[in-house]
């Protein structure tokens, strides 16, 4: 039976990542793209960061591998259809469509990378391949970066860690199966010659209703020019069969090495072994709510409410034993913080691991 998590991830990865963690990996239960947590609600707090309805987390333009675009070109499930015309668009006007896959486009990165506040935010770069009711439409087949994306952990920066790590990973198996994929059917060698010399977010004039480059475009896909979905359904068919063993086999010392990172970072998700010693985490006030404050740590998206007489408290964990600073917040407070609640603190980085004893106590708020 799958794991709840498991079960969101694209079928293709699910069973990889299992091979990575070595175990089941848990459900982010708090970030939901059916009911996006990030909108605001009557009565949400005005300070808080929130998305906007059209977008959600979807102000973003993924850059599909051509084996990916391979998967969800031959994918004929009803659910699929959307995501599926909208690729299929994209290849007719050969515009950011080359043999290593159907990327977003320099327009959006010049847009994305020098704006970064239009995340969540702006309706106009709104993803492609979102359907008009707000749902994903190459959900099955969606790449890495959003594949691993959580607004929300349930374990907080262990979660984020975890994740980040996930991304870091598929994004290089996704470059070097799509650059594997290219040397299988020998073709490709003038799009790596082009990307030795162009920047990513220089933008074709074809991306701004100018003309193609015949040329050009002939050149870049070769025999397959005319031929682009057969060839991404031909990447998809050589990558389908591929064990996560035969998948390292195949890409570069890169992918080893963030797997092993990934490895390390689940064995933390999993664990609820709290330190020896605990301080401060860097932490701010983002606001008051419902009585508490809410203070952001790892994440301005996913901020902790904590009642008042904690954290007033919190500057007991200067490095000293943390059983000592239990002890203490008991005996001059009043204050019994059970293990749980400590560990909570922890994994959303308003604790962090010591490894030096501090000072004395010391006020935050």
């Amino acid at each position: 039976m799958s794991h709840p998590a498991e079960a969101a991830l694209p079928p293709l990865y699910a069973p990889w990542l299992r091979e990575v963690t070595g175990g089941p990996i848990p459900g982010e239960t708090k970030a939901t793209c059916d009911h996006c947590v990030m909108l605001p609600s009557p009565g949400s707090p005005p300070e808080a960061v929130y998305f906007h309805p059209a977008t959600k987390c979807c102000a973003y333009q993924p850059d599909l591998p051509n084996f990916l675009a391979g998967r969800i070109l031959n994918d004929a499930d009803p659910s699929m259809a959307e995501g599926r015309v909208s690729l299929e668009r994209r290849i007719e006007r050969r515009v950011a469509v080359t043999p290593s896959g159907a990327g977003s486009g320099g327009v959006f990165k010049l847009l994305y990378g020098n704006t970064p506040q239009v995340f969540g935010r702006a309706p106009a770069l709104r993803c492609p391949y979102l359907s008009p009711e707000g749902g994903c439409g190459v959900w099955r087949h969606r790449p890495g970066v959003c594949a691993t994306w959580y607004c929300k952990h349930v374990r907080g920066a262990l979660g984020h860690r975890f994740w980040k790590l996930a991304d870091k990973l598929l994004r290089e198996v996704e470059s070097d199966l799509s650059l594997w994929c290219l040397a299988e059917f020998h073709t490709g060698a003038a799009e790596l010659a082009n990307l030795a010399r162009e920047r990513r977010d220089q933008p074709d004039v074809s991306e701004l209703d100018g003309e193609i480059n015949e040329p050009r475009y002939g050149k870049l896909w070769g025999e397959w020019a005319g031929r682009e979905a057969e060839f991404y359904r031909a990447c998809a068919g050589l990558v389908e069969p591929l064990s996560w063993e035969r998948v390292q086999g195949i890409c570069g010392p890169r992918v080893r090495v963030l797997a092993g990172l990934v490895r390390d970072a689940y064995e933390n998700l999993v664990s609820d072994a709290i330190p020896e010693r605990l301080k401060l985490g860097d932490v701010r006030l983002a606001g008051t709510a419902e009585g508490k404050l809410r203070i952001a740590a790892y994440s301005e998206y996913d901020p902790l409410l904590i009642p008042q007489k904690l954290a007033a408290v919190l500057g007991y964990f200067d490095g000293r034993p943390t059983e000592d600073a239990l002890a203490a917040i008991l005996s001059e407070h009043g204050l019994n913080l059970q293990p749980a609640l400590v560990r909570r603190m922890l994994d959303f980085g308003v604790l962090a691991a010591c490894e030096r004893p501090g000072a004395g106590p010391f006020p935050i708020l």
